[in-house]
């Protein structure tokens, strides 16, 4: 079932190659949501009896490398396709594949070169999948990697001008690949000394990094390895370089497959595998709080004096994504619950928030804020719709990302890790999300007006209502989707408790 949805995006991409029309991409979409919908049902059939011993559920496990004997397959090295899913990677992979339906059926994304821009978007889908249901490094890293180059591609065809669009894409590639390639040094090292440490086979399975933790003289810097790749791939302050260029220079529909696809694959691989190094990872959390807190703050600051939309929405969704390192450096089964739950709403949050913007924009022709004012007036659809997207952003009860919110306060109020501190620059911050996302409604949307231009198309509406319904519907109705989140994540911090300081 988890081959079968990771295969669908490879599958489309070679009859894309065949014929290029955008209706296979649509068709793909849906069969991407049957399957996550079918998955969904199976694990909750499931996943009560198996989740809470082994962590995951639906497994696919295939020998990758070695060599096939009479005696079976033979390798010196247990590295393995190790696809499962857990409660997370469930609910992220659920929320991407509506948020992929969104993008096909968007009308304001048009392909210069659909032959290979097409084909380019189904490998990145593909590997992103991939990547969110690895449970081994070796895989987990594969897929982290190779989404970098559908797009890259992505980037380079999209822009414009070409010059700035050419400096936007290496800088994208060498940000991604300077924070990574340390994890790949860092998981071959660490598999080498769990191998001597203990006398096991060479292994890159994360549920035996589990069972035989690396010895604490270097736990921190492998943790820290991971960290990085982490901390870059999320776009956090001070390796946010690569987001500002993105925002700035490409079409909003590029800019969606970044932060609602390429920056979740950072967080899911974050708290998953935070539990292998529970000695590094306490010792390395009260810093993490430190400079999410940091992040949070200051992007949320650098929001409010931004004069355009792009630079708008790109530091505020820096300043969203430091809430996740918040919730993870708390190391508390609400920190980490909330750290997972901001992450599945905040890609549906910013893919609306984003096309919402973009449809703005290509109306207006500019995205200076002091050059719009009372488009209420004539795109009343836009403003019920960014009205919810905006007030869901920075928490509002009865809406998708305030329990998230709560749970990350919760758990760095409770942290073992973090000082009271970090707790009241969360509550600062969250002032200032307010403060930053409110008078840019009120100028834009119900100042003097300036211009009136027409309100969505039904083409447009339509998919924006998917995201919207996602948004309200989870916001009131959100206990069934965080039990499952728990169940997996309150195993995790147990462990890590545990081995580093002995709490049960």
């Amino acid at each position: 079932m988890i081959v079968w949805w990771i295969g669908i995006p490879f599958a489309g991409a070679l009859v894309s190659l065949l014929w290029p029309r955008r209706v296979v991409w649509q068709v793909s979409s849906l069969l991407q949501v049957g399957v996550a919908c079918w998955m969904t049902w199976a694990y909750l059939v499931r996943a009560p009896l198996e989740v809470t011993h082994t962590l995951h559920t639906l497994d696919f496990v295939l020998p990758w490398w070695g060599f096939p004997t009479s005696e079976g397959w033979l390798s010196r090295y247990q590295i393995q396709l190790f696809f499962a899913t857990d409660g997370t990677a469930l609910w992220l992979g659920l929320a991407l594949a509506l948020v992929g339906l969104v993008l096909s059926l968007w009308p304001g994304w048009t392909f210069s070169q659909p032959r290979f821009q097409i084909p380019a978007l189904f490998i990145l889908q593909g590997f992103a999948l991939w990547t969110l249901f690895s449970y081994d490094l070796i895989a987990f890293y594969v897929g982290f990697e190779a989404v970098l180059f559908p797009m890259y591609y992505l980037l380079l065809t999209s822009g414009s001008p070409p010059d700035e669009t050419r400096k936007t894409a290496l800088e994208f590639l060498l940000y991604t690949l300077v924070g990574s390639v340390p994890m790949l040094a860092g998981i071959l090292y660490g598999a080498s000394e769990i191998s001597r440490s203990y006398g096991v086979p060479f292994t890159t399975n994360f549920l035996e990094w589990l069972k035989y933790p690396l010895p604490s003289t270097v736990q921190v810097w492998v943790y820290g390895s991971f960290v990085l790749a982490f901390w870059v791939k999320l776009g956090l302050f001070p390796l946010h370089g690569w987001v500002l260029s993105l925002y700035r220079v490409l079409p909003f529909p590029i800019v969606v497959l970044s932060s609602a696809f390429l920056t979740k694959l950072g967080g899911i691989g974050w708290l998953r595998f935070a539990p292998a190094f529970p000695e590094g990872h306490f010792s390395l959390a009260p810093y993490l709080g430190g400079l999410g807190v940091f992040s949070f703050i200051g992007a949320g600051l650098g929001a409010f004096f931004q004069k355009g939309l792009r630079g708008w929405m790109a530091y505020g969704s820096i300043s969203h994504l430091s809430l996740i390192a918040v919730g993870v450096a708390a190391t508390s089964a609400a920190g980490f619950s909330g750290a997972a739950w901001y992450m599945v709403n905040h890609s549906v949050l910013v893919a609306a928030q984003l096309l919402l913007v973009g449809a703005i924009v290509a109306r207006v022709g500019t995205d200076e804020i002091a050059r719009m004012g009372g488009l209420a007036r004539s795109m009343p659809h836009v403003a019920v719709l960014w009205m919810i997207v905006a007030l869901a952003s920075i928490g509002l009860p009865g809406l998708s990302q305030f329990p998230a919110e709560f749970l990350i306060l919760t758990g760095s109020y409770v942290s073992y890790a973090l000082r009271r501190a970090i707790f009241i620059g969360v509550l600062l911050g969250v002032v200032v999300s307010a403060a930053y996302t409110l008078p840019v409604l009120r100028r834009v949307l119900f100042g003097p007006s300036v211009q009136t231009p027409a309100d969505l198309e039904r083409g447009e509406s339509v998919p924006l209502w998917i995201l919207g319904l996602w948004i309200i519907g989870v916001g009131f109705v959100a206990a069934p989707f965080l039990s499952e989140i728990q169940r997996t994540t309150t195993p995790l911090v147990e462990a890590i408790l545990f081995q580093a300081l002995g709490v049960k």
